[in-house]
């Protein structure tokens, strides 16, 4: 497997998990006094991976895979590197945020792993044949919910 994919999929979760109601944002902090995209510009430079953040309503990439149900949501940030593609989006809740499961199933996946992270927080793999597709789910300290989804390709 390319290194991009596994870095890239690093990168996405911490993003995510220090993105939740948990810990304090570091995006705050960092584009403090900044233009965003100077900030995006820095760090694909330095990574040579295209991100998307603002904290307040990136976008996912234009690659991101069409045939990867997303769910609707906020989304705080959002990389892709060559077919490996990350993204972090709060829900209103959890319930929307575990409606991203349900989503990929209807959309012809089959779940290969699961992984219970205590109350409120889950992990399951997806694949389809082209792609897999991990979620990883959250509840937020104001209740709200948070989605990871980290893609790569099979193979």
């Amino acid at each position: 497997m390319r290194r991009t994919a596994p870095a890239i999929a690093a990168l996405g979760l911490g993003l995510a998990l220090t993105l939740s109601g948990c810990f304090a944002n570091p995006l705050e902090q960092l584009t403090e006094g900044l233009i965003e995209g100077g900030v995006e510009q820095l760090i694909e430079d330095q990574t040579g991976v295209d991100v998307d953040i603002d904290g307040t309503g990136a976008s996912l990439p234009d690659s991101w895979p069409a045939d990867v149900p997303t769910i609707d949501g906020n989304v705080v940030f959002s990389a892709a590197a060559n077919d490996a593609f990350t993204a972090a989006i709060t829900t209103p809740n959890l319930a929307a945020a575990e409606q991203a499961f349900t989503d990929l199933l209807d959309a012809g996946y089959t779940q290969v792993a699961e992984i219970q992270l205590g109350e409120g927080a889950a992990s399951r793999t997806f694949e389809n044949g082209t792609y897999n597709v991990t979620v990883v789910i959250a509840q937020n300290g104001d209740g709200t919910g948070q989605v990871q989804y980290s893609i790569v390709p099979v193979g």
